[in-house]
């Protein structure tokens, strides 16, 4: 069948984030005969870095993301959004007309149809009639969701197009959301044909939510690449790693602190920190103001494929993550594909790839230092035997529930058939 994809995206294959699609990617151009790849974050200055497919064609939308850019968004946007009753009223009802979430909304419309109207700009270059089908696909439940429902009602309005979307994190928990709301909900969840949160806690959070949806919205994991590497260690000392994007939501003040209480203990280790963000400075001064320069290291920003040659070259002992909101974290599933045992606070959907003493330790979402310190401190005691035992298990978790191959492979499968 002469199918296509289109692929709604932040950044991705520009700039950094999104790393998980640089695996997926190769799976969908296997299934589809095009993939168009629409970047709706990236303006005219950023250049792509990362390599696609032959047959993947990379749209990017060319705004301005900045606050500026934003609010020109809100002021092209909002007249028409306003005298638009449909929407005026479907704004009012998501909102219950509370003034702030009203405001939100007007803001995520405003945005989403300014992306939209750039995105349908592109496409008028390229000739759709050729194809037997279309499915549309964002990766994200948020903007691009919102985005890809207007391609389907408007652009496609014919064509009937396949339209579903990931759910991830920010994009999924109103919990941890702004106002602790996240605009049109009930909206996008009604048109969409299929939702696909990434971890089984995410389903669990819609399902609660909005339980008429329950027959459209089903798991489907992220997954990362064998590299059929086993993780160095070494006994000289405790090779602690962390990998993630500085920010405040990954409590790395609060590993900082832990480590502090190591030193007390007289623990030998080595910290390394794998990620940039916007925290990054002000984590290393605390670093440098807490810990003994020679017991850590922060590697700034890694391309993907990069941390997992880290890991090849360099020893490790335990993964941490005490991130206070997650998803299914990708740095943990890289590490444990490399045999590592992890240390993760039990947040989303990390209890699904993190079994407590089996291939590491849950701690609570609100744990003390002292519980992190102790949970080191046993895998630092822990026998040759009673290690190779969690690392073997942690490899075993990996193949069962975090393959690539197999995912990313069933996934693709899955979208085709579906026309």
């Amino acid at each position: 069948m002469n199918n296509c994809l289109i692929l709604l995206t932040n950044y991705y294959p520009f700039h950094k984030g999104e790393e998980y699609l640089e695996s997926e990617i190769k799976y969908l151009a296997a299934n589809f005969e095009q993939v168009f790849v629409i970047s709706t974050m990236v303006s005219n200055e950023m250049k792509q870095f990362r390599k696609v497919p032959e047959n993947v064609t990379v749209i990017p939308v060319g705004i301005k993301h900045s606050i500026i850019g934003k609010a020109h968004m809100v002021v092209r946007q909002y007249k028409a959004i306003h005298n638009d009753k449909e929407k005026k009223t479907m704004i009012k009802r998501d909102t219950k007309g509370k003034i702030l979430p009203k405001l939100y909304c007007y803001y995520f419309e405003s945005r989403s149809m300014d992306v939209y109207n750039q995105v349908k700009d592109k496409l008028d270059k390229y000739n759709f009639d050729q194809y037997d089908s279309v499915t549309i696909y964002s990766y994200w439940l948020y903007v691009t969701a919102r985005v890809a429902l207007e391609l389907k009602n408007d652009y496609f309005k014919n064509r009937q197009p396949y339209t579903i979307t990931r759910a991830h994190r920010y994009d999924l928990y109103e919990y941890a959301a702004p106002l602790k709301y996240l605009p049109e909900r009930d909206y996008l969840l009604n048109g969409l044909d299929a939702i696909y949160p990434c971890s089984k806690d995410g389903v669990d959070v819609l399902n609660e939510t909005y339980p008429a949806y329950k027959n459209k919205i089903q798991v489907e994991r992220l997954g990362t690449i064998s590299t059929n590497v086993v993780s160095q260690t070494r006994n000289d000392k405790l090779y602690i790693v962390s990998c993630s994007v500085v920010r405040q939501v990954k409590r790395l003040d609060l590993l900082i602190e832990a480590l502090v209480e190591l030193e007390k203990k007289n623990i030998p280790f080595l910290w390394t920190h794998i990620g940039g963000g916007p925290e990054f400075e002000n984590i290393k001064k605390l670093a440098q103001k807490k810990l003994n320069m020679n017991n850590f290291q922060f590697m700034g920003f890694v391309k993907n494929q990069d941390v997992l040659n880290w890991y090849k070259e360099n020893p490790a002992t335990v993964f941490v993550n005490l991130s206070s909101s997650e998803g299914v974290p990708v740095a943990i599933m890289e590490a444990i594909s490399m045999s590592l045992p992890v240390i993760a606070t039990d947040v989303g959907g990390t209890r699904e790839i993190v079994l407590d003493n089996k291939n590491g330790f849950l701690l609570k979402p609100n744990c003390t230092i002292f519980e992190i310190v102790e949970k080191l401190s046993i895998i630092n005691s822990f026998s040759d035997r009673e290690y190779s035992e969690m690392s073997k298990n942690a490899l075993r978790t990996w193949n069962e529930s975090c393959n690539a191959d197999v995912l990313y492979s069933n996934f693709a499968n899955k979208l085709v058939g579906k026309r």
